[in-house]
């Protein structure tokens, strides 16, 4: 049992370690703290599927919500912007 315990833990953790250090050094640090916000999309996911709980329009909203500004945060999805205006003389 303990040695179960050990490989999970040790496994879990040496893994996503590894996975988020790579992450940092090929995306930089700022856009590797983007993965935080992704928690919500499998919470919802867990909740729904594992214990049933109903999805409602606002969560999928609220979703849609994280996913637009994780989009934006990591360069993904950009906004068009105008050209600058020339400051006058």
């Amino acid at each position: 049992m303990i040695a179960a315990v050990l490989a999970l833990g040790l496994l879990g953790t040496v893994a996503g370690q590894l996975i988020y250090f790579r992450m940092i050094y090929g995306y930089g640090s700022a856009r590797a703290s983007l993965v935080v916000y992704l928690l919500p999309v499998t919470a919802l996911l867990y909740g729904a599927v594992l214990l049933g709980e109903t999805v409602t329009m606002s969560a999928i909203a609220g979703l849609v919500l994280i996913l637009t500004g994780t989009a934006l945060g990591s360069g993904l999805l950009r906004l068009s912007r105008r050209a600058p205006v020339p400051a006058s003389p």
